[in-house]
């Protein structure tokens, strides 16, 4: 006879999944405080009981959806040494993909600024998030450190400065794409920032004038 266990742990896994799905949707359409168990459970299409059997409050799968997220943005930042290890456009391209969202993840900025309120009202989240946004800017620190050290880039700021600009920048954006949607140009905006950071403080001060624009400049002189 075929042992029921294993079909019986997927289907818990997979009504699992779609309670926290559920749970996107609802925290990011009402916010977390107006949100209920019960509106959760309706959403995945379950009931109380089944919620839970898996989740003992609300808090807790909303500690869940912010491991699941911190989580997703280290892998993406940790691409840095996939991308070809320790070169620019490795940098670039890891911190491009932070901004980076496709429609599986249409939701999570509308969630953010709710995590983000609720780290000021519960230490758990703020412990979570505190961690988190640590060890990405070591991540980056690092990572900004070998450019200057392996591969001579002279940067505009030191790595540590660098590593808090992405991360306010980021922020910044992740705010900024719920009142103006762009998915692309946010990814843009990123990349431009690290680009610029490792610049060399010459190229970095000096103005943007085109060519034609400075020859004419030069003749008036």
């Amino acid at each position: 006879m075929r042992d029921a266990r294993p079909a019986r742990q997927e289907q818990r896994q997979q009504t699992r999944a779609k309670l926290v799905e559920a749970a996107l949707r609802v925290f990011a359409e009402q916010g977390y405080d107006h949100a209920t168990v019960e509106e959760i459970s309706l959403a995945a299409g379950y009931s109380k009981g089944a919620y839970y059997f898996h989740f003992d409050s609300k808090e807790e799968v909303l500690l869940e959806l912010l491991t699941l997220w911190i989580e997703e943005h280290t892998r993406r930042l940790r691409q840095f040494q996939e991308l070809g290890g320790e070169t620019t456009l490795a940098l670039v391209k890891a911190v491009e993909s932070l901004a980076y969202r496709d429609d599986s993840d249409a939701q999570w900025p509308l969630l953010l600024p709710e995590i983000w309120v609720q780290s000021h009202r519960n230490e758990k989240v703020r412990k979570a998030l505190q961690d988190a946004y640590v060890g990405w800017a070591r991540l980056l620190e690092k990572a900004f450190d070998a450019m200057e050290r392996d591969r001579h880039v002279r940067m505009a700021v030191r790595p540590n400065v660098a590593a808090g600009l992405v991360l306010a920048t980021y922020d910044g954006l992740a705010l900024h794409s719920n009142v103006v949607p762009g998915r692309a140009e946010s990814s843009r905006m990123l990349s431009a920032l690290v680009s610029a950071l490792l610049a060399s403080p010459e190229q970095a001060t000096q103005p943007v004038i085109p060519p034609n624009v400075r020859r004419t400049v030069r003749r008036k002189r």
